[in-house]
């Protein structure tokens, strides 16, 4: 029996570091991909490098929900950029979760963006960026294609 659990239990931990790697991974493969427009602001985080902290025009105005936790959803705009479709104050399936305070939505996944080493000199300096972010079904979210706006 103890040699048995010898094994067993490292075997445990590595699937289910796979998995996760699969469940990020299946945002993009099941999620609905979007497009926003972000201005940038404190482009340097001594921590993580070359990160690019993003806000979003979009999440600003009045909603009909008390401060605190939301849950929002997103539809394709006129203009091509996603836009807020639904906010509601319990969650609902394909709901991101957010915070609301002052008028603004903060969606913490979509609060920076980490840039790729090969990518650094390509938006350095820039303010205006559109980003494609997956939406999964049960709320996750992955950003990706980070581009500065010219």
């Amino acid at each position: 029996m103890k040699r048995l659990s010898t094994w067993v239990i490292p075997a445990v931990q590595v699937m289910i570091a796979v998995l996760f790697v699969i469940l990020v991974f299946a945002i993009s493969w099941v999620g609905e991909t979007y497009t926003f427009k972000g201005t940038s602001y404190e482009p340097y985080d001594p921590y993580f490098g070359d990160s690019i902290y993003l806000e979003y025009d979009e999440f600003e105005g009045r909603q009909n929900v008390e401060t605190g936790t939301v849950y929002v959803s997103f539809e394709q705009g006129e203009d091509g950029f996603a836009v807020i479709d639904r906010v509601e104050s319990k969650p609902f399936f394909g709901g991101v979760r957010a915070n609301y305070y002052d008028r603004n939505l903060y969606i913490e996944e979509m609060g920076s963006y980490r840039v790729p080493q090969d990518e650094v000199d390509r938006v350095e300096g820039e303010k205006s960026f559109t980003v494609q972010v997956d939406v999964a079904p049960w709320g996750m979210l992955r950003l990706h294609d980070l581009k500065p706006i010219e």
